[in-house]
């Protein structure tokens, strides 16, 4: 969360009430007898969590099961992200916040053929504070590196190294792009292993 979100609390049970509020530039919502929660940088469960014990104080019922607290997001600030390098589309887009650099990239169009797909550039602040490698997720299924974007955040996408082709008895014959270390084993764990033809005792490297 952070300041724009709105932030509805709907209160049941032996209290009721439903209140809506946006989050201020300080980071906090204001609430009548309850005074400034601040829930800037905290997760829709922590928000929670801190309302509910806030709110003890004036609905006695929150304190045991009598009431129950519901949190909800209504309008979801925007956040301003730049784009640039090997994309189908440079520019400045305006995403939720909550929009993480795949989501980017897709705005952007993908990754233009002579992309980069595993050297992407997460710049923050004028500081590199990530290289996203877009194989750990579409070969294994890590979205760890698919982090949540911040305000002015930069993501340069550069022009690709080193690509391979791996053709004949594999499962996917393609190109691929390859890091330094990666080696003749990993290439054929990314066209998807040897085909069932395959006479594996017989590979060869052309360069």
């Amino acid at each position: 969360l952070g300041p724009g979100d709105q932030i509805i609390i709907d209160i049941w049970g032996m209290n009721e009430a439903s209140i809506s509020q946006t989050i201020s530039p300080e980071g906090r919502i204001m609430v009548s007898q309850v005074g400034p929660v601040y829930l800037s940088g905290l997760t829709i469960k922590q928000a929670r969590e801190k309302i509910r014990k806030a709110f003890r104080n004036v609905y006695s019922g929150v304190e045991g099961k009598a009431s129950d607290i519901s949190v909800t997001l209504g309008k979801i600030r925007t956040i301003q992200v730049h784009i640039t390098g090997e994309v189908v589309a440079q520019g400045t887009y305006r995403l939720s916040s909550f929009s993480t650099v795949f989501n980017a990239l897709y705005t952007a169009g993908g990754i233009t053929e002579i992309g980069s797909m595993r050297n992407v550039k997460v710049i923050r602040g004028g500081e590199e504070i990530a290289t996203v490698d877009l194989y750990e997720y579409l070969f294994n299924g890590r979205s760890s590196q698919n982090i949540t974007l911040k305000e002015d955040d930069f993501i340069h996408v550069p022009t690709y190294t080193t690509l391979v082709s791996a053709e004949g008895g594999v499962r996917r014959p393609m190109y691929y792009e390859l890091k330094p270390d990666d080696r003749i084993s990993d290439l054929i764990s990314y066209a998807g292993g040897f085909s069932s033809d395959a006479f594996k005792d017989d590979v060869t490297v052309e360069r």
